[in-house]
């Protein structure tokens, strides 16, 4: 039987709620909902800080339930579980602290380890969620790579006339007939400029 990976993802929040509940903490009355789709920010970065998980408040939801996203970049079932407890201690604790003391306190308590922006599994937690991805296995999803765009030159063709320093103008055209006010000569194509 072939499982989709929101409904892996559900079962993945039931689980958590249940490891949280044990550490003293509680999700919205209202739930939550989760599935695999890009953050706001951050989620396709090519360089720099990537962002691989992210919690809406319930008060920026119509229905008033929490909104949990992990990012398609993440395949590895643990490493998702951790995503997701993570995004589900926010929901707990409640997305106006940020990552400060009331965030990180609450993901130390559930076995995350590492900064409060950037937590990873505790190795306590470790095998709490072995035994989850053992009892339902593995994510069923392929990690999504963004590839960069290559980098297009300018459509832009650089021309110059004679002065010294010379006036330059760039024209979409590679077709230009134009002389300078200055010393009368025509603008020529720079060599190189493609």
């Amino acid at each position: 039987m072939v499982r989709l990976r929101e409904w892996w993802l559900s079962q993945a929040v039931a689980f958590l709620a249940g490891h949280m509940k044990v550490c003293g903490l509680s999700l919205p009355v209202a739930g939550v909902r989760v599935s695999c789709g890009w953050p706001s920010q951050g989620g396709l970065s090519l360089s720099g800080r990537v962002v691989i998980g992210q919690c809406f408040s319930p008060q920026v939801s119509k229905d008033g339930t929490a909104q949990i996203f992990v990012s398609p970049r993440v395949d590895d079932s643990i490493q998702v579980l951790g995503v997701l407890l993570h995004e589900l201690v926010h929901a707990a604790v409640g997305n106006q602290y940020g990552h400060r003391k009331e965030f990180s306190q609450a993901a130390r308590r559930v076995g995350l380890d590492g900064p409060p922006t950037a937590t990873v599994v505790g190795e306590k937690l470790r095998p709490v969620l072995a035994g989850f991805v053992e009892r339902y296995g593995s994510y069923p999803h392929a990690a999504i790579r963004p590839v960069p765009k290559p980098k297009v030159g300018s459509r832009l063709r650089l021309y110059e006339c004679a002065c010294s320093p010379p006036f330059k103008v760039r024209i979409a055209s590679d077709v230009f007939s134009a002389r300078c006010l200055r010393c009368h000569e025509v603008f020529v194509k720079k060599e190189g400029d493609e």
